[in-house]
């Protein structure tokens, strides 16, 4: 039986990577695009280290993507940067490449081309295969609606093929953001975008800005069972919902430098156990220090890797 609705989140920097995962840093990034491109796909298809994708990814974000797709019994693929759009239950190799920061992240290498995000979409689809593209996706789903949610720096990644789709096939998704990431949708796409906003943090849905997309989606699909409403209509059923609610007032934190939060963080290691979640819980809800989550993400693996290198 054809779903009416498919699920597509986006992979999470967190992933369970084995020792011989395929690594952005193990490739030449010194050619053109489409070389490092072909490296990059060879490198993955040679890869022996398999499981299934929902097994890899981790993180609140696919969980929140993974309940809604549950909820509404609907099939959950990922765009991942690495692999072009796959299926929860696809057998993916173990590896390590992200557009968000951090590392192994395509961000310094795009620099240095002078290139954008969806360029290496392009790219890469290109040497994985058509079969991997959103535009496929919609192909083999043609009765289905698609409900993306996902952060803008992934929608900055398929921005291109985005605004290469027909007509037809935009207003069969419903692309759920936040405020920032709607702002970089392509003109043809901004009609399909949901209008949540930070008002979703004064309800139960709230959470953490890295996971917005995903716990929109679970709003949207079990509370306003918007499935299988006409664009028009779910737009009007998000913007109402969203008037019902008030953005909540966040509680002052102090600014520190990142020598001061490492200094924390390494105080505290041994309290928290190194848990990254319990540690950051403990800078913003404790320490009332603001601390943005990629930042927290990056000297926090610095640290860890301090502190492994001192043993």
């Amino acid at each position: 039986m054809t779903s009416k609705t498919i699920i597509v989140t986006n992979c999470t920097n967190r992933k369970r990577v084995d020792e011989t995962g395929v690594v952005l840093s193990a490739i030449d990034c010194s050619g053109s695009l489409a070389t490092v491109a072909a490296l990059w796909t060879n490198a993955v298809r040679n890869s022996h280290s398999l499981r299934q994708a929902q097994d890899v990814y981790m993180g609140r974000g696919f969980v929140e993507a993974r309940r809604a797709a549950a909820a509404s019994r609907s099939p959950l693929y990922i765009v991942s940067a690495g692999l072009g759009i796959v299926g929860a239950t696809d057998m993916i190799p173990s590896y390590d490449l992200t557009v968000s920061g951090g590392t192994n992240s395509l961000r310094p290498m795009l620099v240095h081309l002078g290139a954008e995000p969806s360029d290496w979409w392009t790219a890469l689809t290109t040497e994985l295969g058509k079969e991997r593209t959103l535009r496929a996706l919609l192909d083999r789903h043609r009765e289905a609606n698609l409900l993306l949610a996902m952060p803008g720096s992934y929608l900055a990644l398929i921005a291109k093929e985005l605004t290469s789709l027909k007509r037809s096939q935009i207003d069969r998704l419903r692309i759920i953001t936040s405020s920032y990431g709607q702002a970089l949708l392509p003109s043809n796409a901004s009609h399909i975008a949901l209008p949540y906003d930070e008002r979703l943090e004064g309800s139960p849905y709230a959470g953490t800005r890295v996971d917005f997309a995903q716990r929109a989606l679970r709003h949207f699909v079990e509370v306003l069972n918007g499935r299988e409403l006409s664009a028009e209509m779910a737009r009007s059923a998000v913007a109402e919902a969203m008037r019902e609610l008030k953005r909540p007032t966040g509680p002052e934190r102090e600014k520190k430098s990142d020598v001061e939060i490492l200094n924390l963080l390494r105080k505290n290691w041994i309290r928290f156990d190194g848990a990254s979640t319990h540690l950051l819980r403990y800078l913003r809800d404790e320490a009332m220090v603001a601390c943005e989550q990629s930042r927290f993400r990056d000297l926090w693996r610095s640290l860890r890797m301090e502190l492994v290198k001192s043993r």
